[in-house]
Parts: C-alpha cells; structure tokens; sequence
C-alpha cells in the first residue's frame, strides 16, 4: 500500500522545489532502499511531462570503491558529469542501510574523491541545473536518530511535509534584521565567535534546494572570522561521526582544532585545501518544528534555536569568495545559554527570539 506523505513529499520534490516542465529531463539519485520515494518521483515527473533518468544504487558499492578504486578511479567523474550536464534538474535523494558503512575507509581517499566530485556540487552551485536534496526514511537513519523506524518516519515527513509558502514569511523579518548588521556574535558553551556579514544579504530557504528547509543563510566575509567554537551535537562527515569539535579562528583561519571523537577525519577534512579552514556560511536555523538533532544535517541544521556554520566552500549567490572542495556544516546548539548579538545588541537567548 503506497504511504500517502511519499506522494505528497515526491509532490513537493517535482512541483514546489525544482517546478519540474514538459519536456526537461530529471536526474533523479538513490540507493535502493529509497525506492518507495523514487517511485513516487519517477510517476510526478512524468505527470510534469518531463523525463526522468534514474541512477540508482546498491549498499555496500561505496565500500567496494573505496576498497578496490586506484588514484585514477578516484578521479574519474566523466560519467556523472555528462549526466549532470544534460539534466536539466537534479533531485538527490538521501537514505541508505548503513551509515557507518565507510567508517573504516581511508579518510585520505575519501578526501581525494570529495576532490573529484566537487566539480558536480559546483556545477549545481553555479545554476548550471535545479537541484533538491532530501531525505526517505530507512532504517539505518532511525537507529542513528535512536528511533524506531515508525517513529523516525513520522519524525521525518512532519518535518519535510509542511507550508512552505508560510515558512518563507516567516522567516523574513528575521533575515531583515540581520541584513542590516554588520558583525554577529555567537556566545554560548566554551563558544564566543564573531563572524562579519558587512554587505552580504540573507538567503532564505523555504524547500528549493533542501526539503526539509528552514533557515536563513549568509557567505560571511571570510578572512574576519574571529573567536573559538565548541559543537556539543556530533556531526556525520564521509560516513564518519565526529563529536566535541573545538576551533579557533585567527583571521578567518582556523589555527586550531580538536574533537573528542573522530579527530583524524576533521584533520583530514581542514587539510583539503586552503580554503577547507575559512568559513563559507553562516546559518541560522528557523524551523522550530524540528527540536532534537538527529546526526542528519540536512535536519539538524534547520533546527530552531542554533546555528550552523560550515567549513569551506561559499555559496557565489549570497557574495561568498571563499573556494574549496568541502562544504562541511556543524551546527551549534543556542538553546541552552545560547546567545547572538547584531552589531552589540542581543538579538537572541536561550533559542528564542527577542525581536
């Protein structure tokens, strides 16, 4: 029996986020355990009149490529990229059955092909095609939400299933007040870093490119970065969970970094290239209707009441200079002691609003 919230997130998927059109081809991306979220968007491009073209994955694939791949076949993107080029959307779909699958993997090896493959990311970035990411509830996501699978989906399709019509309204007094500032200051556990927004405007993300969505987004002016940060909620990077992360900021740089869990991978990610240690965005999460994180970015990061900020490359829409192969996204709980200020005026307190 086809779930109904599959159909309306495909729904939202073709007609809200990429406005799929008679005639346009559809990448469509994911691993066969989202195959009840690919069906149902497979059937809603073709009710568009577009074509889709399907790409659809096995477990453990990544595994043996990464066991088995030389230097060369790590390189190798022809493929990918000749589709990406004649797509006219991209629709990723997120979920798999296992996430700790390349734990085990060389985190050089996987830097290396996060090398290759950011040509595709911006590419996507440069509106080169319409892009949307998300997220089918499977089993490994649940275990790492610490969910049962039923509750994980109810989780996952509140979140994803919503107005976003009235989301984008919402959040648009907040992003004219920080339009206006210069400097925002994040203050709160073992944290107090001061990020320059001077001239950048504000994204706001109401389901075009990520569903679920919520937040507003800046490409800070990153050689002014200054200050220390701690994550107290792990992230998932390259499969690998990372928790207690630490970093310093000089000059836009992080001189420092540590992490409690994983320090080897945060490490390897920093050294990717130069601009792996500048900030790329500043992120500020706006939907209150997700209040636990869940090792998801894609979650995680709209979470009311925090902030994301991400390592590397910068988003060219919102004025971002900063050029990397990563992207990288770590979001800082403000709901306990939490504080932002704009410009010196406190703006934000334990997650809530004050304005």
């Amino acid at each position: 029996m086809r779930d109904p919230r599959v159909e309306q997130l495909a729904k939202v998927l073709v007609g809200h986020s990429i406005k799929a059109k008679p005639g346009e081809k559809v990448l469509i991306i994911g691993a066969a355990e989202t195959a009840p979220l690919i069906k149902e968007t497979y059937r809603q491009v073709l009710r568009a009149g577009a074509h889709p073209i399907l790409q659809v994955g096995l477990a453990e694939l990544d595994k043996i490529f990464f066991d088995e791949a030389s230097d060369a076949q790590l390189q190798d993107i022809e493929v990918m990229e000749w589709l990406y080029h004649r797509a006219d959307a991209v629709i990723r779909i997120l979920g798999g059955a296992n996430n700790k699958e390349l734990t085990g993997v060389d985190p050089q090896k996987l830097t290396a092909r996060r090398r290759a493959t950011a040509k595709l990311s911006e590419y996507l970035m440069k509106g080169g095609a319409r892009w949307v990411l998300t997220m089918f509830p499977t089993q490994a996501q649940a275990q790492d939400a610490e969910m049962s699978l039923e509750e994980y989906e109810d989780f996952v399709f509140s979140a994803t299933n919503v107005d976003y019509a009235e989301m984008e309204r919402s959040m648009k007094q907040a992003a004219e007040r920080f339009d206006r500032a210069s400097k925002v200051r994040i203050v709160g556990k073992e944290t107090d870093l001061t990020v320059d927004i001077a001239g950048r405007k504000g994204i706001v993300c109401a389901g075009e490119h990520n569903v679920p969505d919520g937040e507003i987004f800046y490409s800070p002016n990153h050689l002014l970065t200054e200050g220390h940060i701690y994550y107290d909620w792990p992230t998932v990077y390259n499969g690998r969970e990372i928790s207690g992360i630490r970093l310093v900021f000089e000059k836009g740089r992080v001189t420092r970094a540590s992490a409690e869990k994983g320090e080897d991978a945060l490490l390897a990610a920093l050294d990717t290239d130069e601009g792996a240690r500048y900030l790329g965005e500043l992120g500020i999460g706006m939907n209150f209707g997700i209040t636990r994180p869940t090792k998801d970015i894609l979650f995680d990061e709209k979470i009311g009441g925090s902030v994301h900020l991400a390592l590397g490359r910068a988003y060219e829409e919102a004025g971002g200079g900063n050029q990397s192969a990563i992207h990288w996204d770590m979001v800082k709980n403000l709901k306990d002691g939490g504080e932002i200020y704009l410009d010196g005026e406190l703006v934000q307190k334990d997650g809530k609003w004050l304005f």
